[in-house]
């Protein structure tokens, strides 16, 4: 009997103890994950290298990218390295390209995804002006369309139970020098 009162008190200890953190989770405001620029580059660099055929072409290869975070527009910046060679000569070009995106929480997965993607430049050393165009072009219109809404980061369920327990659910998302700030505020109620 006494091992059942001590279960059942500590059950309900622990059902109190959440309770009161749920409520107090308005009191306290809100809380801050960080995702640091390293791990969101290793995240991001798993992928890679990838190549693609473009109208068959280019054989383009790009590598792993580069991050740059831009605080002030609460973007992330990225160059990849490229080579790209053209079917019909055999002649391998290099240069970079270069895209923003923001970055928005999707519930249903619990993902950060790349969201308002552009390319910002495209340079390929020897690649005729007139081709540089094109696949300029091209090139961006394939990088907001297969980057749009892709996943770079998926949290834990058992961290997000937690913060849900505690009364946090995800708001915004900030972009700093140092990573990604991801703000947990407490629910409306």
């Amino acid at each position: 009997m006494f091992e059942m009162s001590r279960r059942a008190a500590l059950r309900w200890g622990g059902f109190a103890a959440l309770s009161s953190l749920a409520a107090c989770a308005s009191i306290l405001g809100p809380r801050t994950v960080v995702i640091t620029k390293e791990e969101l580059s290793e995240k991001i660099a798993k992928p890679f290298p990838v190549t693609n055929r473009i109208l068959d072409l280019l054989d383009v290869k790009a590598q792993a990218p580069r991050l740059q975070f831009k605080p002030q527009d609460n973007r992330v910046g990225t160059e990849f390295d490229l080579s790209a060679t053209d079917n019909l000569f055999r002649k391998t070009y290099q240069g970079t390209i270069g895209v923003s995106f923001g970055l928005r929480f999707e519930p249903k997965d619990l993902t950060l995804r790349l969201t308002r993607v552009t390319v910002d430049q495209i340079n390929l050393a020897g690649l005729p002006s007139g081709m540089q165009r094109y696949l300029t072009k091209l090139g961006a219109w394939i990088a907001e369309d297969r980057l749009q809404d892709f996943p770079v980061h998926q949290f834990k369920p058992e961290d997000l139970r937690t913060a849900d327990r505690m009364g946090y659910e995800v708001g915004h998302i900030q972009v700093t020098d140092k990573g990604l700030e991801v703000r947990l505020n407490p629910k409306k109620s």
